[in-house]
C-alpha cells in the first residue's frame, strides 16, 4: 500500500470512527468501535492493522478536541465533543 492509499484509508477510518462515536451519545469503547468497523467492512486489511489504525485515529480525534475520552483501560469511553475537524 503506497502513502496515498494509506492516507485515504486513514481518512476513511477517521470519518467512520467519528460517525460511530456520534451515534453513541453515552460513549463507546475501543473494542466496540473495532468490532463495528470490522462488521461493517469499513476497513480493508488485517484485524491487527485495524486495531492499530483505530487506536491512532482515536488519539488524533482526542488530540484535536473532536472526541473526549473518559475512564481508563478497556472500559475507556469515547464521546463526541462536537468540534469540527478537517476530515
Amino acid at each position: 500500500m503506497d502513502d496515498d492509499s494509506r492516507s485515504q484509508e486513514l481518512c476513511r477510518v477517521k470519518k467512520a470512527v467519528k460517525a460511530l462515536i456520534k451515534q453513541n451519545p453515552d460513549g463507546i469503547t475501543y473494542p466496540e468501535i473495532c468490532n463495528r468497523l470490522q462488521q461493517e467492512s469499513i476497513f480493508m486489511g488485517t484485524y491487527r492493522n485495524l486495531l492499530s489504525m483505530t487506536s491512532s485515529v482515536l488519539g488524533l480525534l482526542v488530540e484535536e478536541g473532536t472526541v473526549l475520552c473518559r475512564g481508563e483501560g478497556a472500559t475507556k469511553n469515547f464521546l463526541y465533543a462536537g468540534k469540527q475537524s478537517s476530515h
